[in-house]
C-alpha cells in the first residue's frame, strides 16, 4: 500500500522544516505503507524554497528513500490559494490512499502505520480519520481533540469536527472526479466531507491521535472569521435536506439544529471515551 501526502505552502518557512522530517519519519515505523510526499508552494517569499531545495537533496540519502519506502518532490509556483494547492498535489499523487498536511501541522509518531493497518481492516470504507492534538508554536500542548464515530448529521449542522490533518482517503475518491472546491478559501475540507458523504462515500473512525495542529495567530479559520461562517451556512445549505433549503444561503432551522447536533456531538465523545479510555502513556507523550 503507497499513501501520498500533500502539502501546501505559502510563506510557512518557520514551520515547514517539522512537518517535513515527520512524514519521513513515518516510513521508520513497522508497518508503515511507502510514502509519496508532494509539497506544493504557492512561490513564497520567505526561506520556504530554500528549505524544500535543501529537504530534496537530503531525504534521498536517507535509508527509506533508498530502499524505495520513501519519495520527495516539491513544485513552487504561483497558485489561487491553498484549495487550489491542495487539488494540484492531489493530481501529482499516485498513493492508494491520499492526505493533505498543512505545513503548520505533523504527523505523531507511526501514525500512517496506524491508518495503513485501518485501511487493510476496512476494505469497504473509503475514508478514515482519527484525531488531532492543538499545540501552541513551540510544540508544546494545548489539548487533544476527542473525537467519534461518523456522523453526517453531527458533521452537517455541528461543522467540520472531522481534522483533515487526522483524515485519508482512497484514490477511488478522485477516481469519480472528487477534488477540492477552489471557491471555498476557507472551510474546503468542511464542504468536501459534506459532498462525500453525500455522494455515498462511507467514513471510518479511529480512537488514535494521528497528527497535531498548530495555534498561532495566522490560522486560516482565526483569520477569516467572517468568510468562515459564510462558507459554513452556504455548504448547510447547499447539502440540507430538500425541505430545508432556502437557496439563499442559509438553511431553514439551521440554529435548531445546530443546537441538537452539538448535544449528540456530546453524546458520541463520551460514548467514544468509554468505549477506548485514553492510555495513561499516550496522554503523557502527548504532553511532552
Amino acid at each position: 500500500m503507497k499513501f501520498s501526502i500533500v502539502t501546501p505552502n505559502y510563506g510557512y518557512g518557520r514551520f515547514l522544516g517539522k512537518a517535513l522530517a515527520s512524514v519521513l519519519a513515518q516510513a521508520d515505523a513497522p508497518g508503515a505503507p511507502e510514502i509519496e510526499h508532494v509539497v506544493v508552494d504557492g512561490g513564497s517569499k520567505d526561506d520556504s524554497v530554500a528549505i524544500l531545495e535543501a529537504w530534496a537533496k537530503s531525504s534521498a540519502q536517507s535509508a527509506a528513500a533508498k530502499a524505495g519506502r520513501y519519495s520527495f518532490s516539491f513544485v513552487s509556483e504561483p497558485d489561487k490559494g491553498q484549495t487550489d494547492a491542495i487539488n494540484k498535489g492531489l493530481r501529482r499523487a499516485t498513493g492508494d490512499v491520499v492526505a493533505w498536511l498543512n505545513a503548520d501541522e505533523w504527523y505523531e509518531p507511526g501514525a500512517l502505520a496506524k491508518m495503513a493497518r485501518a485501511f487493510e481492516r476496512r476494505p469497504k470504507k473509503d475514508l478514515v480519520y482519527g484525531e488531532v492534538r492543538f499545540a501552541r508554536p513551540d510544540g508544546t500542548t494545548l489539548r487533544i481533540k476527542r473525537d467519534h464515530a461518523f456522523s453526517g448529521f453531527v458533521l452537517l449542522w455541528k461543522g467540520c469536527y472531522i481534522s483533515s490533518a487526522a483524515t485519508f482517503w482512497r484514490r477511488r475518491v478522485l477516481d469519480a472526479g472528487d477534488y477540492l472546491d477552489d471557491s471555498y478559501k476557507v472551510t474546503m475540507d468542511f464542504e468536501y466531507w459534506v459532498r462525500l458523504w453525500r455522494h455515498g462515500c462511507r467514513f471510518s473512525f479511529i480512537p488514535e491521535t494521528i497528527a497535531t495542529f498548530t495555534w498561532h495567530e495566522n490560522n486560516v479559520s482565526e483569520t477569516f472569521v467572517d468568510r468562515r461562517r459564510e462558507e459554513r451556512e452556504k455548504v448547510q445549505d447547499l447539502y440540507a435536506p430538500r425541505l430545508l433549503r432556502t437557496g439563499r444561503g442559509h438553511a431553514r432551522l439551521a440554529g435548531p439544529l445546530l443546537f441538537a447536533a452539538t448535544q449528540w456531538h456530546r453524546v458520541l465523545v463520551i460514548a467514544r471515551l468509554l468505549a477506548s479510555p485514553p492510555r495513561a502513556e499516550r496522554e503523557t507523550a502527548a504532553e511532552s
